[in-house]
């Protein structure tokens, strides 16, 4: 069946006006009835899954043979090189598509820090989770604090959903949190009073306070449940995983040459959306279980209670 050039735009994210333009320099494999375009859904694929094969800065023409379209390189004509811009978005285009696609890439969302967006994508995944949701972060503060994603593990809770939350958080009170708020807040933080009378230690405290709560709330809830870790390791990156949907946002120490102190050095890189059974997301899943495990001898896991009582939570 042919497909209609509107079609075609809409499969390749781009104007009409450029998949006319493709067609007479046949970057888009064709034939031409008339006035009148037949393109398959075989011509979009070799778009969208180009072939190494395939010619890219001569141009192209098409040979049929038999039932058979192949694409063979010709001379190009002068007119196809006002396009040559169109041709290398192009194939950029495809190439960072096919790339994604096959490794289980739904989408890069904006920084998490800067683009509410993100935010919005992440909520929905949560608000449709079933099974296991696996949380990884520095402190999570989105997630156990005052606003953000708390209020959606809150209704979890008071549900009863089928939902089992697993947390790994940095230890609050290693040396890994302190290096993160001499980082971000300056090198004051180094001295102790300073540091647990600082900002991201009182974070933490009241963090914990909420997972306390949810873990209270859990114990008397039959389907839904929350275990939190605490681990003497700065994580590679923030993960969100669900059945359906992982959340990845690499950790970093930058942060904008113009920020002053207090700005976060975190969620302000783009976050990648992938599938859950891709294989990207079965590895920072292992990661994840390995972590958890608390067999690496040189990375120490604490338990919730073990957290409480270092900073004088009641559990």
């Amino acid at each position: 069946m042919s497909l209609r050039v509107r079609d075609v735009a809409a499969r390749l994210n781009v104007s009409e006006k450029t998949v006319y333009k493709w067609l007479r320099a046949g970057l888009i494999p064709a034939r031409r009835i008339g006035k009148t375009w037949i393109i398959t859904e075989e011509s979009v694929q070799a778009v969208l899954s180009p072939k190494s094969a395939q010619p890219t800065g001569a141009g192209a023409a098409l040979a049929t043979t038999g039932t058979a379209t192949q694409i063979t390189a010709v001379e190009q004509p002068a007119s196809v090189g006002m396009y040559s811009s169109e041709i290398d978005a192009l194939n950029r285009f495809t190439g960072i598509l096919s790339g994604a696609v096959s490794h289980g890439v739904h989408a890069i969302l904006g920084p998490r820090g800067l683009d509410p967006q993100t935010s919005q994508t992440v909520a929905a995944a949560l608000e449709n989770a079933q099974g296991e949701v696996l949380l990884q972060g520095i402190g999570l503060r989105e997630f156990f604090g005052d606003r953000g994603h708390t209020a959606i593990l809150r209704q979890m809770a008071a549900e009863d959903r089928s939902v089992q939350v697993r947390a790994i958080l940095v230890n609050p009170v290693s040396d890994f949190a302190r290096a993160r708020a001499v980082a971000e807040d300056g090198f004051q933080f180094q001295d102790e009073a300073r540091f647990k009378g600082g900002p991201l230690y009182n974070d933490s405290w009241r963090s914990l306070n909420v997972i306390a709560v949810m873990k209270k709330e859990a114990e008397e809830r039959s389907h839904f449940g929350i275990d939190v870790r605490f681990v003497d390791h700065w994580p590679s990156v923030y993960l969100v995983m669900t059945g359906d949907s992982s959340f990845v946002e690499t950790y970093h120490f930058g942060k904008p040459d113009d920020s002053v102190d207090g700005s976060s050095i975190d969620g302000l890189v783009p976050m990648l959306q992938v599938s859950s059974m891709s294989s990207y997301a079965q590895i920072l899943r292992k990661h994840f279980d390995y972590i958890w495990s608390g067999t690496n001898p040189h990375i120490q896991t604490h338990s919730l209670a073990d957290i409480a009582a270092a900073m004088q939570v009641s559990v």
